[in-house]
């Protein structure tokens, strides 16, 4: 097979030499990026893009335009699969893997589902291929990474920042800055921090009471995460602040003085607090504070690895037919704790994160971590005792400049 090398300032572009001269049947046998000029290929210089490739001489008859034929390996044909790649590993500065996807995929209307179809396997596959080159090379060049982006990959191993996410992200700030760029430290950690924030979405503001009905809102989560102390500062946020009609109720019985703690809060802030023992009650409490702008359920704290609590829990939660359910988490956790809280409570249907005891972390990478595990918005992020006060709307930016150290 003869094959032939071609350079370009991009991978689309490397393409689109291939497919001119070997045709769309060409092989690709091997890419790599580079840096050409400039101070040992690190400073300075421009990126290079090299793909070599051959003509396909024992390709199957070329199929049908717009359908798509997969290759056989061995004299057997894979069976078809569904892509799951993650499209927001291309967000940002990867050498524009549309474009190059564009070049090579077959023209078809998109009128026609089928056809649409198999130019999105198509795409997927070659989303795939560009996405392992990229996470490979941070393996391949880590000890030649420059100074600025081998400090900040340090900086996310420190913040306990899931590996397969730092590398991600590295690759991606590398992919996105020129060398003159990458010699400046400080525009690459801001730089990081944009990526960063791009991976934690924020829940959108709370929609203005209806008054025909309340607004139900119940907190979930494992025990000592401070659930109780987070309802009663929205609470008293809610009430004081917005002027809103506010109700609590709480299945909180198991824990010594909790119903006392919240009952408290609510003598102070003046609110209307239901304790409920069964699903039926929870159904009944909160009907009787229909008038209520907005009702918050504190509930009991359950471990992780408790199905059977967990399984009680969610009758409350079925009879409450709450409007939203924040998972909350402690910011000090560690990884895999972290992931097995996600595993079991968002089952429960919770569709938004709180974040606690960011004042007591040691490293604030977890709130990435949980942030791309779940892809659940955050709502708030807490860090202190004081109620009403510690407690904010989740700000992506600052989580991220939290996370690069940045000032």
């Amino acid at each position: 097979m003869n094959s032939k090398t071609y350079q370009a300032s991009t991978m689309s572009e490397a393409l689109a030499e291939v497919k001119h001269e070997l045709g769309r049947d060409a092989v690709i046998l091997h890419t790599r990026s580079f840096r050409k000029g400039g101070v040992l290929g690190l400073f300075g210089g421009h990126p290079v893009w090299e793909v070599t490739a051959a003509p396909n001489v024992n390709v199957l008859p070329r199929p049908l335009e717009g359908t798509y034929a997969p290759v056989a390996v061995d004299g057997q044909t894979p069976h078809d699969e569904t892509c799951d790649m993650d499209t927001d590993l291309f967000e940002g500065g990867y050498a524009d893997p549309e474009a190059a996807a564009a070049d090579l995929a077959v023209e078809a209307p998109p009128a026609e589902p089928a056809r649409a179809e198999a130019i999105t396997e198509q795409l997927c596959d070659i989303r795939q291929m560009l996405n392992s080159l990229m996470v490979s090379r941070i393996g391949e060049d880590g000890p030649k990474l420059p100074a600025a982006l081998h400090e900040l990959h340090n900086r996310l191993c420190e913040e306990e920042v899931a590996e397969k996410t730092a590398t991600d992200l590295i690759t991606e700030l590398r992919m996105g800055l020129t060398g003159e760029e990458l010699a400046d430290h400080e525009l690459a950690r801001v730089r990081l921090a944009e990526l960063i924030a791009e991976r934690i979405h924020r829940a959108p503001e709370p929609a203005p009471p209806q008054r025909s009905t309340a607004r139900v809102v119940a907190l979930v989560g494992p025990t000592g995460v401070g659930k109780t102390t987070t309802v009663a500062k929205l609470a008293a946020n809610m009430k004081l602040k917005k002027n809103l009609r506010v109700g609590l109720v709480t299945i909180d019985t198991y824990r010594i003085a909790a119903v006392d703690q919240l009952k408290t809060y609510a003598e102070i802030i003046e609110l209307p607090l239901h304790t409920v023992l069964t699903p039926q009650e929870m159904h009944q409490a909160i009907y009787a504070m229909r008038g209520m702008d907005i009702v918050l359920i504190d509930t009991v704290g359950r471990s992780q690895n408790d199905r059977l609590r967990l399984n009680q829990l969610r009758s409350f939660l079925t009879a409450a037919d709450a409007d939203e359910i924040h998972l909350v988490v402690a910011a000090t956790a560690n990884r895999r704790c972290a992931s097995k809280v996600l595993t079991q409570f968002c089952p429960l249907g919770a569709n938004r994160i709180i974040v606690t005891k960011l004042d007591e972390a040691e490293a604030y990478g977890m709130v990435l971590n949980v942030a791309e595990a779940c892809r659940l918005p955050l709502s708030y992020v807490s860090a202190g005792q004081e109620v009403p006060d510690d407690i904010d709307r989740a700000d992506p930016h600052e989580l991220a400049s939290l996370i690069v150290g940045a000032n």
